[in-house]
């Protein structure tokens, strides 16, 4: 489902203004209630309370995942962008380069002779 443009501005803006869009939603709640049922009212300022201490706990952690989605997300992006060059023949199978193991060459008898007894072998 798609977000209108509109909406999803609305709901950034919120977000980003969250303590002023506590007070605003809070505050005729807790006029009201405090003269009609004074249990409404302290309910409504427990549960904003509950609610901005749990978002202040979150929020960095919610930012370091966003993080983490954004770089998932440019990564994916750079290997798409690499498969589909690879597959539109830009860069050809026989030019890639690929990793070999090194390897490591035995001792010759002749090199084994210039090093000494201690390494010589039988």
């Amino acid at each position: 489902m798609r977000i209108p443009k509109r909406v999803n501005a609305a709901w950034d803006w919120a977000e980003s203004h969250g303590r002023v869009m506590a007070l605003v939603f809070l505050l005729p709640i807790l006029a009201v209630g405090a003269l009609w049922s004074p249990v409404l009212a302290a309910f409504a300022l427990g549960a904003a309370g509950g609610g901005m201490v749990t978002y202040t706990r979150l929020s960095k952690r919610i930012t370091r995942l966003r993080g983490e989605v954004d770089d998932l997300l440019r990564e994916c992006g750079r290997l798409r962008h690499r498969n589909n060059m690879l597959a539109s023949g830009i860069v050809q199978n026989d030019v890639m380069v690929t990793q070999k193991l090194l390897s490591i060459p035995e001792l010759r008898e002749y090199e084994a002779e210039d090093l000494g007894d201690e390494r010589r072998s039988a």
